[in-house]
This record gives C-alpha cells, structure tokens and sequence, in this order.
C-alpha cells in the first residue's frame, strides 16, 4: 500500500466518530516505546507558511470533515511610526485527505496577529476565524473571518472589532529619540466558548499589556455587546500584571464555563468563575511556579472529572508546571523540563506553547511543548496518576536545530509545529504511525 495512502486512512479513522475511547496505559505505554521519534523528525513534512508565524491551531475550516492548520503570522515588531508596523496575515492549510496536496490560502487581518479560534459565530454551518492583533495602529484590534458561501473563496473580506484607546494602555516606554517603541499593544489571545448559554458562541479576548480582557456576547445577527474586565472601579481596574492566555474550563464543577489566563508579568495563574450569564468574577489564584507564565491548556489529567490546568513557563524556569484541580485550590503538583542545556545560568525563550492530547490513543491526555531557543519539540505520555511529577513520563524529544519551534496543534496520528526562525510548519507523525507518514504526503500547491 502507497504510505499516502496509508496515512491517509489512519487519518480517516482516527477522525471517524465512535464511542469514547477507554483510558488503556498499558496500550498507550508500547506505543510510546516504539515511537521512532528521530525518524519522525527525519521524515517532517516541511511547508512555507507567511512571514513569522506565532500561533498554530487545527480546526475544519471548510467542512469537509477534516482538520486544516490556521497559523497567524505576527512577524517582526517595528516603529508604530510605519505604515506597516508588523506581519499582517493569516496563512491557512487546508487538509488534502486520501489525496492531492495541502493547499494553502493566505488572508489579511490586523498588524501583530497573535492567535486564532475557530467557530461558527453566526450559526450559518460554516466555520468562522477569530484573530486577535497585538500591534494594531488602526483600530484592527480583532479579526474576524466569517465563512463564505462560496466555499472556494473560504471567507468573506475580514471584518475588524476595534477597543477603546483609554483601555489598551503601552508600558514599553520611548526609544533614544523620545518615540513609542512600539503601537499601543492590543490583543493576545481569544476563544470562542458559549459563556452565557443561548446556544450562540461568544468571543473572550486578553491584553497583557493592559491588564484587561473583553467578553463579546453573541447577540446574533453579527452583533456583540461588549463586556470589559475588570468591573471595580479604579484602581481596581485593572487584573494582576500580564494576563496572556486564556483556556476555557468548567473548573468549579457547576456546570458553566469558567476562565483560566496564565499571568504573563506576575508569574501567576488566575481563575475567574463565570455565573453563566457572560459575567465573571475572581475565584482562584496560584503561583506559575516558573517566570513568564506564557502559554497554558486545561485538561483532566486523572479521570476524577475536574479540569486540571499546565502551563508554560517561558524565561529562565524552563518547565511545565501541572497545576491540579483540587476541592479547595489549585495544588502544584509537579514540573517537567525539557532539560536544555543552558548557556551559562540563563536560557530565555524556551517553553513556547504547550498543548494536551491523547496522542498515543490510550484515553490519556499526553503533554507536549514547543521549545523555541533549544529547537526541540518535546513529549511526555501522560500516566493518568496522581503525585508530585506523576502526571506525566517518559520524555520524548525531536531536534529541529536552528529552526526556532513556536506553536504545536494536534491532528489525527501527527502532530504540526511552526518554526518561527524559518517560516514554516513541519507535520511529524505521533506513536502508532509510520514514521514516514508525514513526510511522504505530496508537497504543497498555492
């Protein structure tokens, strides 16, 4: 059988709905020890993606039952004195299947894009985009791409949501000649989550910078309202320093979702509880136990039906943190490092993202993260235990010398990863797949 052809059918069925899978570490453990991680780095599909890609994320965006890539491409940060203050564009890859070639499209969005999300805002079946813009001088502060009927052209033109400018404040302060470093820094991160249960997703999108994040409701028809927190009045206004990401969970057990943003300045992890009208308030706080909280996942990491929450830590710490839900706090309850080998006591930009999946198929959710300055990519399985450094084993890691990994998304039996150094995202295949898998899929068209 052609290895084409062979991925392709493990991509059909690990896609194909079914029952629930029953958590098997015995299954997931022999899967994870024959991995060939060296030749799964070997065989990387590479594709070129636009300037300075920052995020990744995996989703159907065309509705043909299989998982695309959306990668926003931030790019270098200029003078806000330049038309072109940053990267403004949004490459995606669609999934070519049992045949053909990923293709990819390219689409306009706001300057410094940051992030994505992938939902159907408007109800119309088709899946929309949100973006948010992290160095917008225009008012693009948020993007949205809403599908098209023409399913060829994927999207409509973008449609742009802009903040108050009394909100979005810069703290980066003047260059040697008295001029702003940079534009006032927008939006870092969104989801798309039904916050207030009508049945109609809404919008949730953070500024670090500024301390903030904004809940849009979806009031149908296109519209949002608004909401901007914090409520309290000054200087109560403003969260703990640098509110980076955000992950969605029901962490308070009461059946509406809550937030969870990983503290970028503060090296801290707050929770707000939601009361399931689109409101929040403060619930719980925890050390990020690391510097520069960056990017964090929430997950239920031993089946006791509370989501658990990892988060990376950027700077000098260089580890992933398990932060375990328990009845009356967050509890630290372990840290995995990739153990990079560190220029004298400092190396800065490692943990980039971070994302949690049952990638070896044992009903377990494993752990991976992006590590920028080492170019690894680097894996644990996930045990299903609990215990201080029980949650997750057995480190994998792939080398990609050089090439500066960003971002990790997940699809069916592989895994794909932008390399910010290089502009590109490799496709690399997961335990249980061939090695060269990935890499034998034909290589891209425009």
């Amino acid at each position: 059988m052609p290895i084409g052809t062979m991925i392709a059918l493990i991509l059909a069925a690990l896609v194909a709905p079914g029952e629930p899978v029953a958590a098997d570490p015995a299954a997931g453990d022999g899967a994870w020890s024959r991995w060939d991680v060296a030749a799964a780095a070997q065989h990387a599909l590479i594709l070129p993606v636009c300037t300075g890609p920052y995020q990744i994320a995996s989703g159907d965006v065309n509705g043909d039952g299989l998982p695309d890539l959306i990668i926003p491409c931030r790019g270098e940060l200029l003078s806000p004195t330049l038309a072109r203050p940053a990267n403004d564009q949004l490459t995606v890859y669609l999934n070519p299947g049992a045949t053909g070639a990923w293709v990819r499209r390219d689409f306009p969005v706001g300057f410094g894009p940051y992030h994505s999300a992938i939902g159907d805002l408007d109800g119309d079946g088709r899946p929309d985009l949100v973006v948010p813009d992290y160095q917008s001088n225009d008012g693009r502060d948020l993007a949205i791409l809403y599908g098209a009927k023409d399913r060829e052209a994927l999207f409509e033109p973008t449609r742009f949501i802009g903040f108050p400018d009394t909100d979005l404040v810069n703290e980066y302060g003047l260059d040697p000649r008295g001029e702003p470093r940079y534009p006032t820094p927008g939006l870092t991160s969104a989801v798309i989550a039904d916050v207030n249960g009508d049945g109609r997703p809404d919008i949730v999108a953070v500024s670090y910078q500024s301390n903030v994040f904004y809940v849009l409701l979806n009031e149908g028809g296109r519209k949002f309202r608004t909401l901007r927190y914090p409520q309290q009045a000054a200087p109560y206004d403003q969260m703990m320093g640098g509110p980076r990401d955000i992950a969605v969970g029901d962490f308070d057990g009461d059946g509406t979702p809550d937030l969870a943003f990983s503290m970028y300045e503060s090296n801290l992890v707050e929770v707000w509880k939601g009361d399931g009208s689109g409101g929040f308030a403060p619930w719980r706080r925890a050390s990020s136990f690391g510097r520069i909280p960056y990017h964090l996942k929430a997950g239920d990491l031993d089946g006791d039906g509370r989501p658990d929450i990892v988060v990376g830590n950027r700077s000098t710490s260089d580890n992933v943190v398990v932060l375990r839900n328990d009845p009356t706090r967050f509890t630290y309850d372990g840290s995995f490092s990739p153990q990079t080998a560190k220029r004298g006591e400092v190396t800065a930009d490692e943990i980039r993202d971070v994302v949690l999946g049952d990638i070896d198929g044992d009903g377990i959710l494993d752990l991976a993260a992006a590590a920028r300055e080492s170019g690894k990519l680097v894996f644990w399985r996930g045990t299903g235990r609990r215990g201080f450094n029980a949650a997750f084993a057995d480190r994998r890691t792939m080398e990609f010398p050089g090439k500066g990994p960003r971002g990790i998304a997940l699809l069916p039996g592989a895994a794909a990863v932008i390399f910010y150094n290089s502009s590109e995202v490799g496709i690399v295949s997961l335990p249980g797949s061939s090695p060269q898998a990935a890499g034998s899929l034909p290589s891209a068209r425009r």
